[in-house]
């Protein structure tokens, strides 16, 4: 294994003798970090490997952020910083899988508007914004629907963009739709709120009684899917990619 990668360090070094750009990349084995981004790619970067300059791509998607920085091996997204402004470019093509278009990334769904997909190693999660929000495609996270274009409305709102809609099977709390954007309310003490009215009544109702203080039972959490937690874009220490492969 020893000798490969000696060969592959001598292979890159004759291959940068030929290349005038290597002359334009700072050499690792003379810094601190040992590590520098490409000059002109921001999805490589090289690394001093036994006193040779090597050059690595980042994971499919991500690009070089610096050494200790980013989600994985250096690399980043690249919206999350100026990691790839002009005139640096990404040179590596995307590689997509079924909802992603990159290995790695954050990716808007394909048919709803408060749900998204985070995707690692071409493995695609699906996420939920909560609160009413929705997911933002240029901020590539949850927004308030007002900052989301081509999603105006939530579609808790369709039928009525300033009414009320039941929450689950909840006596007490409900959603305000206020001009197509949804808040969670809950009903004065005492009151429930009636599914047949749309509003807080004084009970009994004919799917409630007088309000306890009890949890709401299990069915209830299954049917508020905009109230489940968002995962954190950067909660993937369990499923680390390994290295790319040096690009001679």
């Amino acid at each position: 294994m020893t000798n490969v990668r000696h060969w592959a360090s001598f292979v890159a070094f004759l291959v940068c003798i030929g290349l005038s750009s290597c002359a334009q990349v700072e050499d690792p084995c003379k810094t601190k970090s040992r590590v520098v981004g490409d000059d002109k790619y921001c999805d490589k970067y090289w690394e001093c490997d036994n006193g040779q300059s090597i050059q690595y791509d980042c994971p499919n998607g991500l690009v070089f952020a610096g050494k200790h920085r980013g989600v994985t091996e250096g690399c980043d997204y690249p919206w999350r910083s100026n990691y790839c402004e002009y005139p640096k470019v990404q040179i590596n093509p995307p590689i997509g899988t079924e909802h992603c278009d990159w290995l790695y990334g954050i990716f808007g769904h394909e048919t709803s508007c408060t749900r998204y997909w985070t995707c690692w190693n071409g493995t695609a999660t699906e996420q939920l914004c909560i609160g009413g929000l929705l997911y933002n495609e240029n901020a590539h996270s949850c927004d308030w629907p007002e900052n989301v274009d081509g999603c105006q409305k939530h579609p808790l709102c369709n039928d009525d963009p300033n009414g009320n809609v039941p929450l689950g099977k909840s006596c007490n709390r409900y959603w305000q739709c206020q001009g197509g954007y949804p808040r969670l309310q809950r009903c004065p003490a005492m009151l429930v709120f009636d599914r047949r009215s749309l509003r807080c009544v004084v009970p009994p109702t004919e799917d409630c009684d007088v309000p306890t203080t009890t949890p709401a039972p299990p069915e209830e959490e299954d049917e508020r899917p905009v109230q489940q937690q968002k995962r954190p874009a950067n909660e993937y220490s369990e499923a680390q990619p390994g290295r790319q492969r040096p690009r001679n």
